[in-house]
This record gives C-alpha cells, sequence and structure tokens, in this order.
C-alpha cells in the first residue's frame, strides 16, 4: 500500500512545482491512502468492541488507523517543509519578474485620483502589532494565557515589530466554537477602527475551532480590515501566497480535535458508568465520594481517584418532605414553592441562585433517580457551527436504555408514593393541556385583555423597600415579585388604578399649588434655559464633526467596492451607516431649528402653561407619560408595608421625591447637569382605599361631635346601636381618646326625648274630662289607655304649669 503511495509522490512531484500545487497534490496522495486503507478493511475502533469482547483486535485496528492518519500528516508537513522556503521563494521571484516586465511593456495610462479618505499603504506607515490569546476551560491555568503571549512576542520581535499591552487581546475559560466573545469582539472592533495592522495568534486554534469561523474572521481580518495575520505554531503568514489554503486545512484539523476530544471524554464516561462509578449526573439528595486508591489506575497529571454516588441525609429529608407535601398532605407546587422558600431549604449543588421555583419542585416529583432508576444519555448537546450555541436533543429511547443502571441502594422514595406523584403530575397536566401551545407554554390571555404587555405609567418605578425587587403588573393590581415565591414577606398587593390616581394627584398638588416651589422652579427654568442657548451652537459644531466622519466611513466602504474585493456584511455596515448619518443629520436639523426660533426666555405663564400640560400627560396611561414621570421623580417609588389601625390587613406606602430641577428640565427638554437636591420634595403616600366600615365610623363621629343621640345615628347608618358603640369607641380609639359615658351624655343633651310620650300626648285630653269631673278609670277606659297614663298626664299638665298636683284620694271623696 504504501509502495503504491510513494510511487505516486515520485511520479507528480517536481522541483519546479508551486506551493499550491504541492499541497493540492498531497491532499491527493492522502484520498489515495485513505482509500487504500478503507480497501483492506481497516475500520475505525468502536466501543462496541467492548460488548463484543474484540477490544483487542479493535485497538490493534485503531492503532493502525492512527499510524496511518500521522503518516499522512507527516507527508504533508514533509512536502511543506520541502518545498515551502525554495519553491515559495522562487515563485515570488517569478511573479515579481513576470509583473516588471508587464509594466515595462504596458501603454501607459493616466494617474488615478486619490481618495483623501483611503487608508495608506502598510509601507506607508509604522506597523502596529496585536495579539490575541484564550483558553477554553476554567479548568485551565490563567498563566496559559501568558506562554502564549510571551510566544506570540518573541515571534513579533523577531519580525521586527513590538506588541503594546493594550493591543493584547485575551478570552479566559471561552470556547473557541463560541462565535460571539468579548475579547475577540473587542479586537475585530479596533481593527475595523484600524488601531493595529498586524496580528499574532500562537495557533490558529486560538482565533476558532470550527472553519466556518476561521475562515471568515481571517478573511475580514485580512481584506477588509487590512490585518496581517501571523500563526506561531502553524507558520502560517497572510502575506505569503497561498496562505488561504494552508490555514483552511488546519481549521479542519482543529475542528476534528474537537470532536475528537467529546468522542474521547463521551467513552471516558460510558467506562466509568459501567464499572459504577459517578459521572457527575446526581441530583439533589445525593452527593459523590472518593475511592481511595483509583487515582493510580488513571491517567495524567495530578490524576484524581474516581468517586461513587452516595446519599446526602440533609437533602434526601427534603426530598421526602416535598414528596409527602405534594403526595399525602396535597399542597401544590405553588404552596411548596413558597415553604421550600420560608423555609430556607437548601438546593443543588448546581443551582446558581438560592430561591425554588415551580420547574423546581415539578423535576424533583418526576425524578426516576428517586426510586433507584438512574438513566443516563437520554439527551445529547447539538452545536451550532456557525454561532456555536447548544442545543439538546432527545436520544432515541433505545438507544439510552443500555446505559440505565439499577440502584436499589440509592432509594430515597418509595414506588407507591411516586406513582402517586406521577398520577396527580398527569392529571394537572392532562387538565391544562387544551390551555397549551404546541411547544408546552400555556397560552394565556392577550395583550389587549390581561392588562399586562400595556407600558403603563408606574411601569418598572415600583421597587419593594423589603427585598428590593420590583413589584409587578398581575392585570389589576401591582405585587411584589418574589412575594409569590415566599421568598419576601411583602404580600400586599394594591389596585394599579389607586395607586396611578394617588400619586398624579399628589405631583398635581405641588407641580400646580405649590408657590415657593413654583418659584424656584421657574428660577431654574430660566437658569437652564440661558445654559442650553449658550450650548447650542457647540452642540451643532459637535453634531457636524460626527456627520463628517460617517461620510468618510461611507465613502471607505465604497473605496472597497470599487477595489473589487467586498466583505460579505458590506450591505448591512453600509446600511448601518447610512441610518447613522441619517439620524445625525435629523439631529443637526432640530438643533438648528431650536438655535433660531426658541430665542425668548421662559416666564410664569409660559411655565403655568407647560405644568398645566405636563399634569394632563401624568393622567394619560402611554410610554410617553411613563417618560415623563422617570424624569420628574428621583430614582424608584419605594414601596414598604404598613399597619392599618384596627384592621388585620396591612397596606403599603409609597415614598419618592421629586425636585423643580428636574421638572424644568422635563418642560424644556435640557439635560440635568447639576444636583437639585436642596428644593427636592419628599413625598410619602399610603395607598389606603376607605372601606365601608372608615365611612360608618366617620359619619358617626361626626353624628356624635354635632350632639345626636346615639339611636339616631343608628337609624341614619341602618346599623344596630351595638354597632353605633363599637364604631364610636373606634373613632375615640384613633385620636387616642376614651369614649365618654352614654348616660352621661343623654342627661347634657338638650333635647333628651325628641318623640314626645304617651302621657304628654294625651295631657290635654285627660285634662278636658278631667274637669269635666270624670274619675281617673273611666278617662283610662274612654281614651283606651292604662290608668296609670291618666295619672302621669295630670301630674305633668299641672307641673308644666308651675300648679299643684290634685291628691287623688281627696277628688274621690268630693265627687
Amino acid at each position: 500500500m504504501l509502495h503504491r503511495f510513494f510511487d505516486l509522490k515520485s511520479e507528480n512531484v517536481s522541483k519546479s512545482s508551486t506551493p499550491v500545487t504541492c499541497i493540492r497534490q498531497t491532499l491527493e496522495w492522502m484520498s489515495v491512502l485513505t482509500a487504500t486503507i478503507t480497501a483492506h478493511g481497516r475500520t475505525p475502533f468502536s466501543l462496541s468492541s467492548f460488548s463484543t469482547g474484540t477490544a483487542k483486535t479493535s485497538r490493534k485496528t485503531y492503532s493502525g488507523y492512527l499510524s496511518q492518519i500521522l503518516l499522512m500528516l507527516v507527508l504533508c508537513a514533509g512536502v511543506l517543509l520541502l518545498y515551502g522556503q525554495s519553491s515559495v521563494w522562487a515563485f515570488m521571484r517569478a511573479d515579481v519578474n513576470q509583473s516588471s516586465q508587464s509594466v515595462e511593456n504596458s501603454s501607459v495610462y493616466p494617474r488615478r485620483r486619490k481618495r483623501g479618505n483611503t487608508k495608506h499603504r502598510k509601507d506607508e506607515a509604522q506597523d502596529k502589532a496585536a495579539s490575541y490569546a484564550r483558553f477554553s476551560s476554567s479548568l485551565q491555568r490563567d498563566d496559559s494565557i501568558e506562554r502564549q503571549q510571551e510566544k506570540c512576542r518573541q515571534k513579533a520581535i523577531s519580525n521586527g515589530h513590538s506588541i503594546s499591552h493594550d493591543l493584547e487581546y485575551t478570552d479566559k475559560a471561552v470556547s473557541g466554537t463560541k462565535l460571539k466573545r468579548e475579547g475577540l469582539d473587542r479586537l475585530l472592533e479596533e481593527a475595523s477602527d484600524g488601531k493595529f495592522n498586524v496580528l499574532y495568534l500562537y495557533s490558529l486554534s486560538r482565533l476558532a475551532r470550527e472553519s466556518v469561523i476561521t475562515m471568515p474572521l481571517l478573511k475580514k481580518l485580512v481584506h477588509t480590515y487590512k490585518v496581517r495575520c501571523i500563526c506561531v505554531m502553524e507558520g502560517i503568514d497572510t502575506e505569503v501566497t497561498g496562505w488561504e489554503v494552508i490555514a483552511s486545512i488546519f481549521s479542519v484539523i482543529h475542528e476534528q480535535f474537537i470532536k475528537d476530544l467529546s468522542e474521547s471524554v463521551h467513552d471516558g464516561q460510558e467506562l466509568a458508568l459501567r464499572q459504577g462509578y459517578s459521572v457527575g449526573d446526581w441530583c439533589f439528595g445525593y452527593g459523590s465520594e472518593p475511592v481511595p486508591g483509583t487515582e493510580q489506575t488513571r491517567s495524567g497529571r495530578n490524576s484524581k481517584p474516581r468517586k461513587v454516588y452516595v446519599i446526602n441525609e440533609e437533602h434526601a429529608e427534603w426530598v421526602s418532605k416535598i414528596y409527602t407535601w405534594y403526595v399525602d398532605e396535597g399542597y401544590s407546587i405553588g404552596q411548596i414553592v413558597r415553604m421550600l422558600n420560608q423555609q430556607k431549604a437548601p438546593k443543588d449543588h448546581r443551582s446558581t441562585t438560592d430561591d425554588w421555583h415551580h420547574n423546581l419542585v415539578v423535576g424533583i416529583l418526576s425524578n426516576r433517580k428517586y426510586i433507584g432508576i438512574w438513566p443516563w444519555g437520554e439527551c445529547q448537546n447539538d452545536r451550532d457551527p456557525e454561532t456555536g450555541k447548544l442545543t439538546q436533543e432527545i436520544r432515541p429511547e433505545e438507544e439510552s436504555e443500555k446505559w440505565t443502571r439499577e440502584r436499589p441502594d440509592l432509594r430515597i422514595v418509595d414506588e407507591h408514593t411516586f406513582r402517586k406523584a406521577q398520577e396527580k403530575l398527569d392529571a394537572n397536566s392532562e387538565k391544562w393541556e387544551q390551555h397549551r401551545k404546541a411547544k408546552g407554554r400555556l397560552k394565556g390571555s392577550s395583550s389587549e385583555t390581561n392588562g399586562r404587555r400595556k407600558v403603563r405609567l408606574l411601569h418598572g418605578l415600583l421597587k419593594c423597600a423589603k427585598c428590593g425587587n420590583p413589584f409587578y403588573n398581575t392585570g389589576r393590581r401591582f405585587q411584589c415579585r418574589d412575594a409569590k415565591r415566599g421568598i419576601c414577606n411583602v404580600i400586599t398587593s394594591v389596585q394599579i388604578k389607586d395607586v396611578e390616581k394617588m400619586i398624579v394627584d399628589r405631583i398635581g398638588e405641588i407641580i400646580l399649588n405649590d408657590a415657593v416651589w413654583f418659584d424656584y422652579a421657574l428660577k431654574e427654568t430660566k437658569r437652564c434655559y440661558h445654559e442650553y442657548e449658550s450650548r447650542v451652537p457647540a452642540a451643532i459644531r459637535e453634531k457636524e464633526r460626527a456627520l463628517s466622519k460617517v461620510n468618510q466611513k461611507i465613502e471607505r466602504l465604497l473605496d472597497i467596492v470599487e477595489e473589487g474585493d467586498p466583505p460579505q456584511d458590506l450591505n448591512s455596515r453600509l446600511q448601518r451607516r447610512n441610518e447613522e448619518r441619517k439620524a445625525l443629520q435629523e439631529e443637526l436639523t432640530e438643533l438648528r431649528r431650536e438655535c433660531i426660533h426658541d430665542g425668548e426666555a421662559p416666564d410664569a405663564a409660559w411655565l403655568k402653561e407647560r405644568l398645566l400640560n405636563l399634569y394632563e400627560d401624568l393622567q394619560k396611561t402611554s410610554p410617553s407619560a411613563n417618560h415623563a414621570l422617570r424624569s420628574l421623580i428621583d430614582g424608584d417609588i419605594i414601596l414598604e408595608e404598613i399597619d392599618i389601625p384596627l384592621r388585620k390587613r396591612k397596606a403599603l406606602r409609597g415614598a419618592f421625591c421629586i425636585s423643580a430641577h428636574s421638572v424644568s428640565c422635563e418642560l424644556k427638554n435640557f439635560a440635568p447637569d447639576r444636583d437639585g437636591s436642596e428644593h427636592t420634595k419628599q413625598i410619602s403616600i399610603d395607598f389606603i382605599q376607605s372601606s365601608r366600615t372608615d365611612l360608618q365610623r366617620e359619619t358617626a363621629k361626626k353624628m356624635y361631635d354635632a350632639g345626636e343621640p346615639e339611636k339616631n345615628i343608628a337609624v341614619a347608618l341602618k346599623v344596630g346601636r351595638t354597632r353605633v358603640t363599637t364604631l364610636l369607641h373606634e373613632a375615640f380609639a384613633l385620636l387616642g381618646l376614651k369614649k365618654p359615658d352614654g348616660r352621661q351624655r343623654r342627661w347634657q343633651l338638650d333635647d333628651k326625648h325628641q318623640k314626645t310620650l304617651l302621657h304628654q300626648s294625651v295631657a290635654e285630653k285627660v285634662m278636658e274630662r278631667f274637669d269635666r269631673k270624670m274619675t281617673y278609670g273611666k278617662i283610662a277606659k274612654e281614651l283606651e289607655i292604662d290608668r296609670n297614663v291618666v295619672t302621669e298626664s295630670v301630674k305633668y299638665w299641672h307641673e308644666q304649669r308651675g300648679l299643684p298636683v290634685p291628691d287623688g284620694r281627696s277628688r274621690r271623696k268630693n265627687l
């Protein structure tokens, strides 16, 4: 097989071949060698050989396969070394001679006009060198970056370059398969600005590990940003002809390294899995312990011992509680979440926050590991080669079933309880199935009906004084976000329309009725106006300079098009620059208009009109009203929970600041250039809505102070006299007083009895019959009243006139 390979080599290679030809021929030899290996039946080593008992044979086959691959790489490197020096220089000299002859023999044409915005040639400006270093894993040491940078510095010195410290770009613990990296993004941004024109890389793999990322990045740096790229390890230099082919080969090799590494890691985990060791897939309720002595069987430096699964007794107790609460005691998922947060339950070792939420509890209730069934490999990672974004795909059940382990020694929950939990979860899922979308999310109500998507006046302004988290919109009320999960104990909510109305009304009282505050607002408005008028010309000059820079960038992009080497993202970049130019032109036009037409200083009438318009704007529910309110208040509106006297329910108190300086800036669109805290108004509002009891208490107290008897108060309120007494006791308690005695008050009233008594109403009729000498018995019988009433009537009539009351016995004897 190898004789055939070397025969092909000796026939096709000549000393006059160019480097590109040599590389193309080497790739042809590699394809022939691969075909020969395939023809001889040499297949790569597979993990299935462990189960079939052919591991030894497969290892030999795999070793032979690797040796052939290594041989191909060695041959490729040898060709590059053999032809890389003599042929490259000869090829370059030939190109130079040919180009010089063509210049001498060609006709003379007029010189092309040199544009002012085009970049200088590299030989006309001093080279500025930069470097880029990266390592992939957080397990690697930071000195890996320093070693890479030192190699780049040495190579730069040998080329007569010097790398500045501020041009050394790094990315730590970031995979080369990801396109978005902080250090790389900064490198590309400064390369586009022309801060350097030579870039050193320790290895091409530091730039990227995906060929679809590596080559576009290199071509953008070289062709678009005019940056020379030098890779120290691979010997790639973009000023040498044919660098694209070499870079393409190495980018594929670096990409294959990631795939091979992934397979090696998976194979190692599968081997540990079959031997009963931990592969790090333990969940809440479990842990792992090292097995002494196993580190001696592992390869590599600083090898660590193998670990086995163990039950974490503290966490396992919480797992049992969750199942008991859900299955036996019937708590909902939301109630369990609140109890876990309130009791400060610990969480899984992978958790990044201390708070429990709904999905964590559902995951515990549906995890088969708690009954001793440990699956593995149910999902596999799938990476987007262009962005590096990872997504998980579910493996076929028959493929992952072979890795499932039975571990009855790790059982925490009995099968009966686990089955009951699954039945409840399934029933709950079926209940809400009709309300879910295709991907499983709840449909919910539309944004037009639930009021949540709409930007309201107080959107993003309300913060909890207890936990610092924002209050969120539930549709009709504001509530602390963490109160629902039991993290914050501020459970009081408040009506949205009530809060908005009370805040706007209080701001209106200040900006419309406070004379002292109005005077300072007028003074601040005038001061800001004059400062603004003095700044407008400077702002115009700044916008004009920015517009000139954008025009220059657009000209450079058009030059690239004319040179015939446009980058792939040319259209998008040109569109962004045109949009930027349009925005600057609009801002410049607005500044010039204000400078010409807004020449009069504001006065009191102008300010009153603007304040009234501002108050009307705040009464609207719109993004503009929200923006205006944000500009008026200093910071956020802090809500704290307060007790309401004589009530079990609590209320919320809001506190915020409003300054005359911020109002003046909002009215004239000025930038707040100084602190106006000395004229800041502190506002505190208790968001308490009067209840029916409050209204009854207030009415009862007013009638009581007006001298009304309690029975009249009861009739007016349509309640019993006992209720009136309770309301009056509460009203006096709110004032820190004690209610006076009711019997003493009755005798102090001017009108003790507004309703006439019976003996008083019939007194005249009784005395008419008394004068006719009728006995008390006949009078009572004729008037159909009691005889005692007749006696009281006679007594009352005489007392009213100051006459002595006649004796009844003496009168009877004289009749």
